[in-house]
């Protein structure tokens, strides 16, 4: 019996474990449900028309993956992520501005910077 006992708190305290690790590294999107949340919240937010819709579905893209390569690039230096990122956004605000009208960049770069303060303000 205490053999059974003792196997039972093994096993919940390994399942119990086992979960923990699942919710702080197996809940990450992929680049590619990245930039889908992206164009999904941009299509609502700027109300796009469905060509623009794929395109900036492949701007989306192109940029997560680059940021991808960018983060991994970098090894956890903030300064350059940070530089980078910064180049990297100019880019694609330019990739943006041949797809969506003068109003829609305009709200989209207002919307952006307020999602980036309240992530700011989140952390501090």
């Amino acid at each position: 019996m205490k053999k059974i006992s003792l196997f039972a708190l093994i096993l919940v305290l390994s399942l119990a474990f086992m979960q923990a690790q699942n919710r702080s590294g197996g809940s990450r999107m992929t680049v590619e449900e990245r930039a889908k949340s992206i164009t999904t919240w941009m299509t609502t937010e700027l109300e796009l028309r469905d060509d623009q819709i794929v395109a900036v579905d492949s701007i989306n893209l192109l940029f997560t993956k680059t940021q991808q390569i960018l983060f991994q690039s970098a090894n956890g230096d903030r300064d350059k992520i940070r530089e980078s990122m910064s180049g990297l956004e100019k880019q694609k605000e330019e990739a943006l501005a041949k797809v969506l009208s003068d109003k829609q960049l305009t709200t989209y770069k207002e919307k952006a910077a307020k999602l980036l303060e309240e992530r700011r303000s989140r952390k501090n």
